[in-house]
C-alpha cells in the first residue's frame, strides 16, 4: 500500500537538489549582549566569534550541570578580567550540551578548552592542564599570536 506524503513534507524533502537545504545548527538564541568579561558564544555566532582571524580566542565548551565546570567559573571569569584590554583576544564560554560547535571543536568532556589562534582556526590547540589562573594564563602567553603586552594583574 503505498504511503501518502503531506505536500510540505515532499516539497522539502523530494524536489529539492542536493546541498539545497541549509544545514541545522543547534543553537540557543543569541545574547542581547555580554553580560560580564566572558563572551558567550551559541551554535549560531560560534563560526562570527571563535572563528574570527583578527582574533586568538580561547573558548570553554562546558555543561551547566558539570561540578568542573562550576568550579572552574571563577577562574575563567578572573582570566577573562585580567586580559580584558588585549582587544585581539577573546575569551570566551559555550554551553556545548545545547549548543553545536564544528569540528574540530568537539567536546570530550568538561570543561573542554581550546585555544584557536589567528591563522590556525581548522587546528586549534587543546588545554589539558592545570585549571588554575596560572597555568591558564601561561597556557595563553605560550600560543597567542597577537601582544599581550602588560595584563591586569589585580582582579
Amino acid at each position: 500500500m503505498p504511503v501518502k506524503v503531506g505536500h510540505q513534507f515532499h516539497q522539502l524533502c523530494c524536489t529539492r537538489d542536493a546541498g539545497d537545504a541549509a544545514p541545522r545548527v543547534r543553537s540557543q538564541p543569541v545574547p542581547k549582549k555580554s553580560s560580564g568579561p566572558v563572551t558567550v558564544v551559541v551554535g549560531k555566532t560560534f563560526e562570527k566569534l571563535v572563528l574570527d582571524n583578527s582574533k586568538d580566542v580561547l573558548i570553554e565548551l562546558y555543561a551547566p550541570w558539570c561540578g568542573h565546570c562550576k568550579s572552574l567559573e571563577p577562574t575563567y571569569r578572573d582570566l577573562a578580567k585580567r586580559f580584558k584590554d588585549v582587544k585581539q583576544l577573546l575569551i570566551a564560554k559555550m554551553d556545548a550540551t545545547a549548543n553545536d560547535s564544528p569540528e574540530p571543536y568537539t567536546a570530550g568532556g568538561f570543561p573542554t578548552i581550546y585555544f584557536a589562534p589567528i591563522g590556525k582556526k581548522s587546528s586549534p590547540v587543546s588545554y589539558s592542564g592545570d585549571r588554575s589562573l596560572k597555568d591558564l594564563e601561561k597556557f595563553i602567553r605560550d600560543h597567542a599570536t597577537v601582544s599581550l603586552g602588560r595584563v591586569k594583574e589585580e582582579l
